[in-house]
């Protein structure tokens, strides 16, 4: 356990360790927000204070998601594929695969950009 918590520095460890509940961290540029937000799941899961299942982690891109989901499989011998790691467009997808049906979709929808839009009707007029 301690292992997981000497790398940070005295604000990261106050935001790491804070009780499990909802929190709300403000950070800057080059503060260790990434580290403190994987620290943070890692050490709720470690300490059993919430499951696998229990957290929902929403990035702005998907290299920082996988970048998420890289450290804490470092940091905790737990496989990371399934956890609830992501963009805000990627969990929303996510979210209606798992629920088309009462979302009123058909199970093999599909989700256009404009670009993909474009390249679609482009497609169909040749």
């Amino acid at each position: 356990m301690s292992d997981l918590l000497a790398h940070l520095n005295a604000p990261q460890l106050a935001a790491v360790t804070l009780p499990a509940q909802h929190a709300l961290i403000l950070a800057g540029a080059g503060s260790g927000k990434t580290r403190v937000l994987t620290t943070r799941i890692a050490w709720l899961i470690s300490t059993g204070q919430v499951g696998q299942q229990g957290i929902l982690a929403v990035t702005f891109t998907n290299k920082a998601a996988k970048e998420m989901q890289s450290r804490l499989a470092a940091m905790l011998p737990i496989n990371t594929r399934g956890m609830w790691i992501g963009t805000f467009h990627g969990l929303c997808n996510r979210l209606l695969r798992a629920h088309c049906h009462e979302a009123g979709l058909p199970a093999q929808f599909q989700i256009l950009d404009a670009a993909d839009q474009l390249a679609t009707i482009k497609r169909l007029l040749k």
